[in-house]
């Protein structure tokens, strides 16, 4: 399948459970479709952050570059910014520290990982919606998890992802033959 047909799926799912969440509770509660929903598009996404083609990747390529670039000019003109002085920008707390570092591990794994392996597996599946909800917020936990796990499925039912074995204990950077992919 291709990003926007999963993406499609992912986003349409937690719009309908937001909208029956809706139905079921207060009107007011609206400001929970935002995570949820963003949830559900990110998580669609980010099984294919190990493909080379994909909008993940590409999007995470991009952001860490800015990251880079936004460093080094801040290092240069004295601007540079304490970890601290960033985190508080966001207003997080210290338990919500360890799902944005596993988060942003998964991700790299999963960018090392040759495609439909670690990202595509138990563990990787696990390991990702496990760092989002140590991130804090469950609306937006139960979107990626939706979106990441519709992923999953749609893959598994397309033609070229029949022979995807989801159950299958793979380590991340190990191939389907599981030997190194990455040569260090």
């Amino acid at each position: 399948m291709k990003g926007k047909e999963h993406m499609m799926i992912g986003t349409t799912a937690t719009a309908t459970m937001g909208i029956g969440f809706l139905m079921n509770n207060n009107i007011g509660d609206v400001v929970h479709l935002v995570p949820l929903i963003a949830g559900g598009f990110i998580g669609s996404y980010m099984p294919d952050i190990d493909s080379h083609k994909s909008k993940a990747s590409q999007v995470f390529n991009k952001i860490i570059m800015i990251l880079m670039v936004a460093l080094v000019v801040g290092y240069s003109f004295g601007l540079a910014l304490s970890v601290d002085d960033i985190l508080n920008i966001f207003k997080y707390t210290s338990e919500n520290y360890l799902g944005l570092v596993f988060f942003c591990v998964n991700t790299v794994l999963g960018k090392l990982s040759p495609h439909r392996m670690f990202t595509h597996k138990i563990l990787g599946t696990t390991s990702f919606c496990w760092s989002v909800f140590l991130i804090g917020n469950k609306y937006l936990a139960l979107g990626f998890t939706t979106g990441y796990i519709l992923h999953i499925v749609c893959d598994r039912f397309s033609p070229r992802g029949k022979n995807l074995k989801f159950f299958e204990f793979k380590l991340p950077c190990r191939n389907s033959k599981n030997k190194t992919s990455v040569d260090w």
